[in-house]
């Protein structure tokens, strides 16, 4: 049949210690990396809601996953429809997770109609296919998908993608399913203490097997502490936790006052979380920005932490601006 390609994980992570870590990743801890759960019936358009987030948040990020779904390219031909005869289930590289908004739309369209191609040559500025594949199994209609990666500039933002699933229906039509996947989060403005002894500590080697090793600790100038400060207040936030099939400590920060540690943080390298923890809060944001690591690499000298340095290097490889 016409439609999505065969393929496999395309440029969207590329070879190396990256990909390895961050080819599944799950939000909401505890959940099964088993790609997008069906949460929602099948309506056109569709998006997801829930009640642990502010109304307001809810409400924007189902408004953002709706214009994002609304700029995707559909063939021409492709009628949309409430239900398809053979259902099909989302696509998604995120599952769960209260700030995950989920929109969707269903099409029949003519099997000749190549939705691959199609998509490739009409995807808006700044987008691009990174992923395919395919699934099935017996007695099971072969499913074909599509990902794509793009930018959204938000500092609600920390996740954005879009999929495209395609198959053979019932009565000799093929079937489309449009996806988007937006993590959309109230914006949080986490204030670093400045009092006391502010201590950085950076690693020479990083490692999947083994713990971070040959570190080098930095005390900060009180100039150097107000960057750093500068630089977590600009994080985005990163409640929904989150996980990856291999991890490395990249940073510890401690703020020592009166002989009492007062604050805490460390850094991994995927999912890309800066763990903060203190009397007054305990939160998680998103640490892969270049802006944070370009403060956090000026404190060590040249020749030091360098396995810090090289993991921090995958700053930006994400779908958010």
């Amino acid at each position: 049949m016409s439609g999505l390609r065969s393929g496999t994980l395309a440029e969207k992570y590329p070879t190396g210690r990256t990909a390895r870590r961050a080819i599944v990743i799950c939000f909401a801890l505890g959940a099964a990396c088993l790609g997008l759960a069906a949460t929602v019936s099948a309506a056109s358009p569709t998006t997801t809601t829930t009640t642990t987030l502010p109304a307001t948040i809810v409400a924007a990020g189902n408004a953002y996953a709706l214009h994002l779904l609304d700029a995707q390219p559909v063939p021409p031909l492709a009628r949309e429809v409430n239900s398809l005869p053979t259902p099909l289930t989302g696509s998604g590289d995120v599952a769960g997770g209260s700030g995950l908004r989920l929109a969707h739309r269903l099409y029949l369209l003519p099997t000749s109609v190549d939705v691959d191609q199609y998509v490739r040559a009409h995807l808006p500025s700044g987008e691009k296919v990174t992923e395919t594949g395919t699934g099935g199994g017996p007695n099971v209609a072969t499913t074909y998908t599509l990902g794509i990666s793009l930018t959204c500039f938000s500092p609600h933002i920390t996740y954005c993608g879009v999929f495209y699933t395609t198959t053979q229906a019932k009565n000799g039509e093929q079937e489309l399913r449009v996806d988007v996947q937006v993590i959309y989060l109230p914006i949080l403005n986490v204030q670093m203490p400045t009092r006391g002894v502010v201590t950085v500590t950076g690693f020479g080697k990083i490692s999947l097997m083994n713990e971070s090793s040959d570190p080098t600790s930095v005390v900060l100038t009180h100039r150097q502490v107000l960057a750093l400060r500068t630089a977590i207040t600009g994080l985005k936030d990163m409640s929904n936790g989150g996980f990856c099939a291999e991890d490395s400590l990249l940073l510890k920060i401690k703020i020592v006052n009166d002989g009492n540690e007062i604050w805490a943080a460390t850094a991994d390298e995927c999912p890309g979380a800066l763990s903060i923890s203190s009397a007054k809060t305990n939160v998680t944001l998103y640490n892969r920005s270049c802006s944070f690591w370009h403060v956090v690499n000026s404190f060590f000298p040249p020749g030091v932490a360098t396995g810090t340095k090289t993991g921090s290097e995958t700053c930006g490889d994400s779908s958010v601006g």
